[in-house]
């Protein structure tokens, strides 16, 4: 492991930043790229309605373990479907084989069940708490890591498919101060030598917000733009072919020659 109180994490961002910049504007505009990565720096944890809740909750449900454009090119659909928690916590057996019976729907039986069993927790919570932002809220949780490790705790234990990784994708979209430690993130922090082990995902996130106070960008925009360089495509960001891949591309990374450690 290298010393990580003189780690350059603001010099580090900014080459990964204009190598991502370069890469996608082989294939579309600057002006298009910066206009998509501009909705991702300023999420902050605000006032949604319980509607808005459970709809991140569906998307992050369905994204899970599946190919993201596949999943946002259903988007519409999936949340034609599940649209109202109301309506929803009151689906019946017949609801979920119309649903399952939808050609255009990812039939995919697991996530539409957990979307379901998902409204009926947001019913409880707001039943509970009153919202479910006076619910996120209570746990204060960009006061410190351990509140938001509480949060996340609870999260998983109320939720389906809200799970170890994934509970941090909800998380990240209504702007807590945490990234997803995805395999993405977590292969590029392991060559980095941020973290030892591409298991260790506190120590992953821990890593991702020293990015975010160095760089002062939010941690959505630190997250997105990592998973563009070490994703296998990013087609909103013109990227074709990512570049800290599981056979990397070092020819064009920045940081092939004095701080990554891939061999």
């Amino acid at each position: 492991m290298i010393d990580l109180s003189t780690f350059p994490y603001k010099d580090v961002f900014e080459k990964l930043e204009n190598t991502l910049l370069k890469e996608g504007s082989r294939e579309i505009s600057l002006d298009k790229i910066h206009k998509e990565l501009s909705q991702y720096k300023n999420i902050e944890f605000i006032q949604r309605t319980d509607a808005e809740y459970y709809q991140l909750i569906v998307m992050v449900v369905f994204y899970s373990g599946f190919k993201a454009q596949t999943v946002t090119s259903k988007r519409e659909i999936i949340l034609r479907h599940f649209s109202d928690w109301k309506d929803v916590a009151n689906y019946t057996e017949a609801d979920i084989e119309r649903i399952l019976n939808d050609p255009s729907m990812i039939a995919n039986e697991n996530k539409i069940r957990a979307c379901v069993n998902n409204a009926r927790a947001i019913k409880n919570i707001v039943k509970e708490f009153g919202s479910m932002h006076k619910y996120i809220e209570g746990f204060n949780p960009n006061d410190s890591a351990e509140n938001l490790l509480l949060l996340k705790e609870n999260l998983e234990s109320k939720f389906s498919y809200l799970g170890k990784i994934t509970v941090y994708h909800f998380m990240t979209d209504i702007g807590l101060n945490v990234l997803k430690p995805d395999r993405v993130i977590c292969r590029i922090f392991k060559r980095l030598g941020l973290i030892a082990d591409e298991n260790q995902l506190l120590s992953t996130v821990l890593q991702g917000r020293k990015f975010q106070q160095q760089t002062g960008h939010s941690i959505r925009y630190i997250d997105i733009v990592l998973v563009a360089y070490g994703q296998v495509e990013f087609l909103d960001l013109g990227v074709k072919k990512g570049i800290c891949l599981n056979k990397p591309r070092c020819e064009v990374c920045p940081l092939k020659s004095n701080i990554c450690n891939f061999s």
